[in-house]
Parts: structure tokens; sequence; C-alpha cells
């Protein structure tokens, strides 16, 4: 398995994280809407369970984090991100939780067993071959308690030309309209544009069952933005 970038290949691995969190959350579409599905999920079927044991695959500055950990605060969380900036500003804001923090390549590194509950959110799309995503898939299936499951959320393409081409072209609009100023956008875009590696949404939901995952749902769609839960 191999990611396609580096952290310094990233303008934002060099940013303020209250840079990044406006960036990433006016850049993403359906940013909000996708992270209130994901409350949903830890509310609905983790908040009566203890001992939780919670893996995070690009943790970022803790955005997704935090708003687990405000439902689940007595978790095990471990979170993994390639960025040391990024992990800088996830310490600032995870401080209160019990979080041990992993500066490395998820696609490198071995992943604790038995986790109740993996997360990656808009990240796995920087693994360089649909082979890599699927191996990673596999990893993270392993990784993860008999009763466990996987929140998935990130950046697809589709199997349909014309559906792909229209969502892309969606995707474009919101970071035109959405950006906080020039700058942005033109790093955005060039991210977008180069630096992202998609996979069809259909593909991926029929790899995730491929490696055994028995119930695959997609929660949440729009444009190039999706949501998958994934129960083991």
């Amino acid at each position: 398995m191999a990611t396609n970038v580096k952290p310094d290949e990233l303008n934002y691995d060099h940013y303020e994280t209250q840079k990044y969190d406006d960036d990433i959350v006016r850049s993403i579409p359906g940013h909000e809407e996708l992270h209130k599905h994901i409350d949903q999920i830890v509310q609905r079927d983790y908040s009566s369970k203890d001992r939780l044991k919670i893996l995070e695959l690009g943790v970022g500055t803790g955005l997704t984090a935090e708003r687990i950990l405000r439902k689940l605060p007595s978790a095990e969380y471990t979170a993994v991100d390639f960025s040391e900036q990024m992990l800088a500003g996830a310490r600032r804001r995870l401080s209160q939780y019990n979080v041990t923090f992993v500066n490395g390549d998820y696609s490198q590194i071995d992943f604790l067993n038995d986790n109740d509950l993996v997360v990656s959110v808009v990240g796995i799309h920087h693994q360089k071959t649909n082979k890599d995503k699927k191996s990673l898939f596999q990893k993270i299936y392993h990784s993860i308690a008999e009763d466990g499951s996987f929140i998935f959320g990130d950046l697809v393409t589709y199997r349909d030309p014309t559906e792909a081409a229209l969502n892309e072209a969606k995707h474009f609009h919101h970071l035109v309209e959405n950006a906080q100023d020039e700058e942005s956008l033109r790093e955005w875009a060039h991210h977008h544009k180069f630096l992202n590696k998609l996979a069809p949404l259909e593909n991926q939901v029929k790899w995730l069952r491929e490696v055994d995952f028995t119930e695959v749902t997609v929660l949440y769609q729009k444009f190039n933005t999706t949501l998958i839960y994934a129960r083991k």
C-alpha cells in the first residue's frame, strides 16, 4: 500500500489550525451534513457501550474526533496522521480526552486490533491505486472487533462517466462559491484536480463487501462527497 502524497506536498500542512479548519469546512461539500450522520451513528450504536476502543485514520486537527469524543468521552481513542502540524492542532483540541496520538502514514503502520470503531474522513482517496484502497479496507477489517464497524467518509467518483463529470463540475462550483479567498481556491482546486485519486463509489462499496463487511450502507452523498457505514 502507498499514499500518493507527502505532508509537505499539501499546502495546508503548514496552516495554523484555525485556517485549516475553516478551509476544510468550506471546501468539502456537505462537510457539516456528513458529520451530523456520524453524530447519529455514534449516539445510536455506541453511547450505551463501555470501554470503547476507537481508531481514527487521518485525524487532521481533530474536528471529527472532537464530535465523537463529546458523545463518548471515556473512549480509548487512537488518532493517526502523517502530518505533525495537523497532530499539533489535534493535541490541543483533544487534550481533555484519553487520546493516543500516532504520527505516521496509516498505509504503512500496523494497527492495534479489537477496535470497536474505525473512522476515516476525507483521507483514503490519497491511497495511490485502487488496489491500495482495497488492501487498506482489508487491513481495517482485520483491526475491528467482531461486532465493530467502520465509518468511512471520503471523496469519490462514479462509474457512469456522465454522473462522474456532473458531480465533478458541482464540486468545483462549490469550491469557487465557498473559498474564503483566491489563495485558498487556488490551493484546493489544485489539490482536487491533481492530488486526489478518486475511486468510484460503487467499486468501493463492492470492495468493502469483498473483504467481508456484512452490512455496507451509503448514508450520505453530495457531489463527490459520500459517507459509508460498514458493519462487521
